[in-house]
């Protein structure tokens, strides 16, 4: 494994320990509430700590500002956030991979909604898609920007868009845009730029219509991702399969995977990290 790449070293105890890019950190993770750890000795040689009761990050050295980790065809920078998280969601990996294989279609363009710091858009980056970038935090979109300039994209097709993910796509469909691929990884609960809520159970189904209409019935991809136990990958399978907006023959034809993402730890353990649905119409 490469120096600059991510690795989950063990887990236990609700928390993690990971090393980025050769860094040692110790942080929060729900999933590992019910396990024990397998190297314990290790734990105490983590650089820098998240305090979930105090939300700080305590560190014995400084964090490197030039901390990068390598995605597989891009880099993105690691951070320290506020809320114990670090700029990208590793488990997110096998996904990115999926947005990367190759695809016959002409037109190229992605939509990214809750498109958080950009891991997803690089991704698509890469792939020679021309994306729109959207997220509420006006931070995040700065961090995709940074991303891009990481990996030297600047000049890429990217649309940084400080929006409401749900707006954006409504608006998008009375414009009758089309994107060949969409992401989505909506949180539960949420507030967008002018304070209006998003609720996972009540808002994700009409911003699922809205994504099918943006992309027509010919050929499309679309990934949806989840953390919330109000919403499962089997719900989100149920619409596609039952929509009413694609024609029975096309409905017949998506091809649907869905699972749970994972981290695999120094001793062959996974940790689970939420559900991926990844949904696919005439293209490989």
């Amino acid at each position: 494994m490469a120096d600059d790449c991510y690795r989950l070293i063990d887990f236990g105890g609700g928390r993690k320990l990971e090393l980025l890019s050769g860094r040692l950190i110790d942080r929060p993770s729900p999933a590992a509430e019910n396990f024990g750890r397998m190297r314990p000795q290790q734990w105490d040689d983590a650089e820098s700590y998240y305090d979930a009761k105090s939300k700080r990050w305590l560190h014995r050295s400084p964090w490197p500002e030039s901390l990068q980790l390598h995605c597989g065809g891009f880099k993105m920078p690691a951070r320290p956030t506020p809320f114990g998280h670090i700029g990208l969601f590793p488990e997110q990996a096998a996904n990115w991979a999926w947005l990367q294989s190759p695809v016959t279609a002409s037109d190229l363009r992605a939509l990214n909604l809750f498109a958080y710091t950009g891991a997803s858009t690089m991704a698509l980056v890469s792939a020679g898609f021309a994306v729109a970038h959207v997220d509420a935090a006006k931070s995040n979109v700065a961090a995709a920007r940074q991303a891009a300039k990481i990996n030297q994209w600047i000049d890429r097709p990217i649309r940084y868009l400080v929006d409401d993910a749900a707006k954006f796509a409504a608006r998008e469909v009375r414009r009758a845009r089309r994107y060949h691929t969409i992401v989505l990884d909506p949180p539960a609960y949420g507030h967008g730029p002018e304070g209006n809520a998003w609720r996972l159970q009540r808002d994700l189904w009409p911003l699922l219509e809205d994504c099918l209409r943006l992309t027509g019935d010919a050929d499309f991809r679309i990934l949806v991702t989840g953390h919330s136990p109000q919403v499962g990958s089997e719900d989100v399978e149920q619409f596609f399969r039952n929509t009413g907006l694609l024609p029975t023959a096309a409905r017949t034809a998506l091809r649907i995977t869905s699972g749970r993402s994972q981290l695999i730890d120094d001793f062959d353990r996974p940790l689970d990290a939420g559900f991926f649905v990844r949904v696919s119409h005439g293209t490989p």
